[in-house]
């Protein structure tokens, strides 16, 4: 790709407001700052209406906090965004994040960095004992209580939907029983709330993501059928390992990541991209 293709662009990504749907939650500047800090570090992945199938091509990504005149402070950025996709930008009213934080019982806790199963949903739609029922369920099923981490989601900027997101690894994923992530997915899904100014019609859409080194493959889901949710992660298996026998291992900057969206017309996922 040629400089010429690429623009450049500023945008907020979050402010200390409070949040109506995560009644008043506002982030402090503290956080702000080493939210910036992280992002320069490690990078932000971009994408279209928080669908992990829609990626946004973006480089040179700089966060900082600026204050504004009413005492507010914003999460700013400046970045160049490949020309192809600009239109996605100016089709939408502006830009959000997705930021996961610890559950209430967890606050004073460590995270836990040898997790094999990240879980996390939207606080708004889906309260911190959904989520631990979930984790209870995956635990009944076998999974050890050390080997997962269950979070919150928030997603900043506007009404934000119901989503679910979990990370696996996988080799950990392949000692599982077919049935074990749907059960705890299954607890989520019946324990989802609408909350004020939310569609009760918005499909969930179910996030999951199968870590191996630098590859990865993100499968998502959107439906308010649990048969259609059940279906799409029964079948997931074959997708998963098709990909990742055919996926070669690549040097590390090359952090091959792919996504399949389920087709339930086809009832099958299409092939990764």
């Amino acid at each position: 790709m040629t400089d010429s293709e690429w623009q450049t662009i500023y945008g907020t990504l979050m402010t200390s407001e409070p949040i109506d749907a995560y009644s008043g939650v506002s982030i402090p500047t503290e956080m702000l700052r080493s939210l910036a800090q992280q992002i320069n570090t490690g990078g932000i992945p971009w994408h279209m209406d928080h669908d992990l199938s829609k990626p946004i091509r973006i480089r040179s990504f700089e966060a900082f906090v600026e204050s504004r005149r009413d005492g507010i402070d914003e999460l700013r950025f400046r970045a160049e965004l490949h020309e192809e996709d600009v239109q996605w930008l100016e089709s939408r009213p502006g830009m959000s994040t997705t930021l996961a934080t610890p559950l209430a019982r967890d606050q004073n806790g460590t995270p836990n960095d040898g997790a094999m199963m990240r879980l996390s949903a939207d606080h708004a739609w889906f309260a911190d004992d959904a989520l631990i029922e979930a984790e209870e369920q995956l635990i009944m099923q076998g999974v050890g209580r050390d080997l997962i981490q269950v979070e919150r989601a928030y997603q900043f900027g506007f009404m934000p939907d119901p989503q679910i997101f979990i990370e696996i690894v996988y080799p950990f994923l392949q000692s599982m029983a077919p049935n074990v992530v749907w059960d705890g997915i299954k607890k989520l899904f019946s324990q989802r709330r609408t909350p004020i100014g939310g569609n009760v019609e918005a499909p969930t859409v179910i996030n999951m993501s199968i870590v191996d080194g630098d590859r990865s493959l993100t499968a998502v889901v959107t439906t308010n059928d649990e048969t259609v949710a059940q279906h799409a992660i029964g079948s997931l298996n074959q997708a998963v390992t098709a990909f990742f026998q055919s996926s070669p291992v690549s040097p590390p900057e090359a952090k091959p990541k792919s996504v399949t969206v389920w087709d339930d017309a086809r009832h099958n996922w299409t092939p990764p991209a």
